[in-house]
């Protein structure tokens, strides 16, 4: 009875034959569950199942619980980051849970003054430019223009765009670059400025329109305004069952 290995022996079979003998689980496939299964196939499909289409669903599904069900007794849940971030994302989902109806007309109006920075147009631009890339071409080129030449045709061939319609500054930023955009107000309505510099080469540029910043009025863009004021109101209400979860731990930080 002292000996460590005769008491290993005894506990490991005792074990063994606990688990051999445990009752066994029940698994329930009754209307619901096939109700579910059926539907889930219709929506993928497109068609219900037949009754064999139906049966191998079935069976299929109880293979899966099956597994399932073992994997959870072997406890390979834990410890698996891939399983860990799917239930807090699915949790997250259950947190963000709002009642769309509760949103009235007020509440919206009030987001939309609140936040009208987010739904205001920014100062846009619609520009024409003529690209070269040596400095000796300028007074030619300004020569051409005055003389009324299709400016189309004139300077360096390049993959730039010839005009931007109503660009913002980050948009005229990611076309020309940096150093061409810190120029724009350099420019005149209608007339041809230059030499203009960017990281691409020189650039003789007329300013065709200037859009002051402009606000977009509730009435085009409510919808907009009700998912943007929607998903404030789920990342608050996630916060928030955040909080009221973190009183019930105590975080320890070694």
């Amino acid at each position: 009875m002292k000996e460590p290995l005769l008491w290993f022996v005894l506990i490991g079979a005792l074990l063994f034959a606990a688990d051999q003998l445990r009752a066994p689980d029940t698994i329930v496939v009754n209307d619901v569950v096939k109700t579910q299964i059926a539907t889930l196939w219709e929506t993928q499909m497109g068609a219900k199942p037949s009754a064999d289409e139906l049966d191998s669903l079935v069976r299929d599904w109880v293979r899966e619980e099956v597994f399932y069900r073992e994997a959870l007794r072997l406890g390979l849940d834990r410890e698996d980051t891939i399983i860990r971030r799917r239930l807090v994302q699915k949790l997250g989902f259950l947190a963000r849970e709002v009642d769309e109806e509760s949103i009235t007309a007020e509440d919206v109006q009030t987001y939309y003054q609140e936040n009208i920075a987010d739904y205001t147009l920014q100062v846009r631009y619609s520009l024409s430019q003529v690209y070269f890339k040596n400095t000796d071409q300028y007074d030619s080129l300004m020569q051409r223009l005055a003389e009324g030449d299709n400016w189309k045709e004139l300077g360096d061939s390049s993959m730039l765009p010839r005009s931007l319609v109503q660009k913002s500054e980050r948009e005229v930023t990611s076309t020309l670059g940096g150093e061409f955009t810190a120029q724009l107000s350099e420019l005149i309505k209608g007339q041809w400025v230059g030499p203009v510099s960017s990281t691409f080469g020189l650039h003789i540029v007329r300013l065709d329109e200037l859009i002051p910043e402009t606000r977009r009025p509730l009435a085009y863009i409510e919808n907009q305004v009700i998912a943007d004021l929607l998903h404030q109101r789920r990342e608050q209400s996630l916060d928030d069952y955040h909080a009221e979860l973190l009183d019930q731990y105590e975080v320890v930080y070694e």
